[in-house]
């Protein structure tokens, strides 16, 4: 698998290693929130790969950054990741 360093440009693999576990992040999310307003998915959907690339550093294959992803949102007790994913925009 590739990897990902810090301040260099992605190689055509680690892209399609990225592009792997956001596909993977967010069918997980839509499967936790099938009854969610899905007007806000394109906003959801740009913060979810923003958070991706924040925590991209150190991660060397697609499962393992998806869960990563969705490990490192922020969900107080009761909170959805529905919450998660349009309060810190």
């Amino acid at each position: 698998m590739g990897s990902f360093r810090r301040y260099r440009a992605f190689d055509p693999h680690d892209l399609e290693l990225i592009e792997a576990a956001y596909e993977a992040a967010w069918k997980n999310f839509v499967l936790r929130q099938p009854f969610r307003d899905t007007s806000g998915d394109s906003e959801r959907k740009m913060f979810l790969r923003k958070r991706m690339f924040a925590i991209i550093c150190g991660v060397i294959d697609a499962e393992a950054l998806s869960d990563e992803v969705l490990a490192s949102l922020p969900l107080p007790p009761g909170a959805s990741i529905e919450n998660a994913l349009s309060d810190d925009q």
